[in-house]
């Protein structure tokens, strides 16, 4: 199966379950509603409790989907659920339950901040011309997620993410309750500016003209200067 034919099955079920369960979706198919989209390997989304955790659960098992993982474990004291299809081709969802924690870091983003700061929005496919309206975190509070975990899929997002017309004032708020660890700050800085970096993007993203990559380094190390830190 082709990663067009993944997306279009990700999306078909997203539609389908948001009639059953609220959820946000955030990670990648998140970065689609706010910046060129890009392939995802795990579709993530939030729900509010163990309930809708429950819920989301059997939507999936009616869809040939079985458990992979379960938490909280020993690295990871949030509840979550990791599913995957029984068949071709082979989806994964990561339904976190309450809360979204980052194991290096230690934040803690409870879901009803997380509910609190998203919206409906319409999300792209990469691969096909789909597209679908869904709930969606806001792109301040997705790129503060992103900026404290900086991981290298996190670093490219928040790149793309800082052409999206943020809200400013917003994102400084937002990082006054969730300060960015300075060392996070610092990745991200050097890691953007680098030789390696562009090649990295544009195998995820595609060609990126220099125009435009130049435009948003600029950006991207303007709004992280503004981020709280600690």
């Amino acid at each position: 199966m082709t990663f067009e034919e993944r997306e279009k099955q990700v999306f078909a079920l997203l539609k389908e379950a948001k009639d059953k369960v609220d959820f946000v979706v955030i990670g990648g198919y998140a970065i689609n509603a706010y910046a060129l989209p890009r392939f995802s390997v795990d579709c993530d989304v939030v729900v509010k409790n163990k309930k809708d955790l429950g819920k989301f659960q059997v939507f999936l098992e009616k869809n040939s989907f079985k458990m992979r993982s379960k938490g909280p474990t020993e690295d990871y004291s949030g509840t979550y659920l990791s599913m995957v299809s029984k068949n071709p081709p082979k989806l994964s969802f990561d339904i976190l339950a309450g809360s979204v924690e980052d194991r290096l870091t230690k934040t803690i983003f409870f879901a009803e901040e997380i509910f609190l700061h998203s919206s409906k929005r319409t999300i792209f496919g990469k691969g096909s011309p789909i597209k679908m309206e869904t709930r969606v975190v806001d792109a301040e509070f997705l790129f503060l997620m992103k900026a404290i975990t900086a991981r290298t899929t996190d670093i490219r997002d928040v790149f793309m993410l800082s052409l999206a017309k943020l809200d400013k004032k917003k994102l400084v708020q937002i990082s006054k309750k969730f300060p960015v660890p300075s060392q996070s700050i610092k990745k991200i800085s050097s890691t953007i500016q680098s030789e390696e970096f562009k090649n990295s993007l544009q195998g995820v993203f595609g060609k990126i003209q220099q125009e435009q990559f130049a435009r948003t380094l600029k950006a991207a190390l303007s709004l992280i200067k503004k981020l709280k830190t600690k």
